[in-house]
């Protein structure tokens, strides 16, 4: 279009809230807000208005209201409208507060500045400021550092996403604090939790995050809670080996309850908890406390369980029902899992590699890999890398509880143990033709393998034996009664007793016809 008329551009300045209408072509300055405008007066303008100039100044995303969702990249324009001719537009703004990043509340994640409050802060203005549903937002953490020197508090409805346990990382530095905590409704902690009508910790999401810390602290202290979810997360201590003792007793995950409020339903998936004397501690009254393919590694105890059962609140009865299933256990100085109290406990499906050594690695066993003190627990389908020649009375892969009968185990060399009965599985040596030697089975006679007995089966020759050996033991006598019947005659084959060092052996004797074959299932009475 032609410029047909150039007139002189008039000026005027005032303040924002005194603008007038402009005249067509004429300038105005807010000077309060130093914005700029262009008049569009006059009768035969379509639109009578002051129309702003773009500058540094302008709120452009304020401005902007005509975004619609189209996903055109898939070929046509998706319909958002009652009809395609009246889509839903919305502005920009409107559109970027659909997600809520850590940094639009001023945090920084540079690994240097302190972003404790600028977190936290985003936290209470997402979740606690305002009990209403439409303010929560999943709150996320751009891929870097966040120094804090605080606890940050992850109140209810909270859910936090980060860009992967190796890329967003949490760092804690304060002398004593959890490096996170849940809290309630108002972001209230510990002694706090409920006070002022509070909803409890409760329906809180975390996952692709990095909880940790360079001091002796607590990871991640899940309190008074319900309905928690950790995904891909990680929680690493300040230790990089593994400690030879229970220090100041900090755990990567420390789970607490109170007489009012009991923890339960808490869920772990895809985690690694590792760097800290203790790698989860569970004491007080709680249920439902679920790991799942996580990794426990570098610490003195992996999962420490109702050590400080008292019969009173709020460690009446300890933890019930804990579970942890298809999960690594590595470089763990002491037991991997001791369980002192509770009910109902499960280790399912785990490995253990280098557990109850000392950290000194297979062939230096010192401990129980899995210590059940208490009855009701259950390890099904564990695989242990320690080898038969470390698994002995006091370093046992699974030591079951011999004053309760609910406990159950399966063992890789022991088999079924089922609180004071141990069943092994069916085994085979074979019986040297004419010859006085050690069957290479042997029971300590100072722990709790006193009673034991052995049925058997010997082939010889197509000959067989059925029978059973009776063995009563201990570091001054020993005594051994069979019973057996035989098909075709005898077989040539007597048993015997020997002790030395604390050790009673089972030997065997056999007349010269031809080697033996005996096949035999141990079953430990305690």
């Amino acid at each position: 279009m032609a410029v047909v008329q150039i007139s002189r551009i008039q000026h005027r300045s005032g303040v924002s809230d005194n603008l007038p209408q402009l005249a067509r072509g004429e300038i105005g300055l807010a000077v309060d807000t130093r914005k700029v405008y262009i008049g569009n007066g006059g009768s035969n303008a379509p639109v009578v208005e002051n129309i702003e100039f773009l500058t540094t100044r302008s709120n452009v995303i304020g401005l902007a209201d005509t975004y619609t969702y189209k996903d055109d990249q898939i070929g046509f324009s998706a319909q958002t409208g009652v009809s395609a001719s009246s889509p839903v537009t919305r502005t920009l703004q409107q559109k970027f507060d659909d997600i809520a990043s850590v940094r639009d509340f001023g945090a920084v994640g540079d690994g240097t500045t302190d972003d404790t409050l600028a977190i936290n802060r985003a936290l209470y203005e997402l979740f606690a400021r305002e009990q209403i549903i439409r303010v929560r937002r999943s709150l996320f953490f751009p891929a870097g550092k966040y120094k804090i020197t605080d606890t940050i508090k992850i109140p209810t409805y909270a859910k936090l996403v980060g860009e992967g346990p190796e890329s967003t990382i949490i760092e804690g530095s304060h002398a004593s604090n959890p490096t996170a905590q849940t809290a309630d409704s108002l972001q209230q902690i510990s002694a706090s939790v409920g006070s002022n009508s509070a909803v409890r910790p409760s329906n809180i999401v975390v996952s692709d995050i990095t909880f940790s810390a360079t001091t002796d602290v607590d990871i991640m202290a899940v309190d008074q809670a319900e309905g928690i979810f950790f995904t891909n997360c990680n929680f690493i201590g300040a230790k990089t080996t593994a400690p030879t003792g229970v220090g100041n007793t900090k755990a990567g995950v420390k789970l607490t309850s109170t007489t009012n409020q009991t923890t339960r339903h808490v869920s772990f998936s895809n985690c690694k908890i590792s760097g800290n004397s203790l790698g989860v501690i569970a004491d007080n009254d709680m249920q439902s406390i679920n790991f799942d393919n996580c990794l426990f590694s570098t610490c003195f105890k992996a999962i420490k369980l109702g050590e400080s059962v008292t019969g009173s609140a709020p460690s009446v009865n300890g933890p019930r029902s804990v579970k942890i299933t298809n999960s690594l256990f590595d470089n763990v100085y002491h037991h991997a899992i001791h369980v002192y109290d509770g009910d109902g406990f499960v280790s399912a499906f785990n490995y253990f590699d280098d557990c109850g050594n000392n950290a000194l690695g297979s062939g230096n066993p010192t401990q129980h890999v899995i210590n059940f003190a208490v009855g009701t627990c259950q390890s099904i389908g564990d695989y242990f890398e320690r080898p038969d020649a470390d698994d002995t009375s006091t370093t046992r892969r699974v030591n079951v509880d011999t004053g309760h009968v609910a406990g159950l185990a399966f063992d890789n060399a022991q088999g079924i143990k089922l609180g004071g009965y141990i069943r092994g599985y069916g085994k085979s040596i074979t019986l040297d033709n004419n010859s006085s030697k050690s069957t290479g089975i042997s029971f300590s006679d100072n722990t709790d393998e006193n009673a034991i007995e052995i049925e058997y089966a010997i082939l010889r020759n197509s000959k067989w034996r059925q029978g059973c050996l009776r063995i009563t033991h201990d570091s001054s006598a020993q005594s051994i009664d069979e019973d057996y019947n035989e098909n075709n005659g005898s077989i040539g084959v007597s048993f015997n007793l020997t002790n030395g060092s604390n050790i009673t052996t089972l030997n065997y004797t056999t007349t010269n016809d031809t080697d033996a074959t005996f096949y035999y299932s141990i079953r430990i009475i305690r």
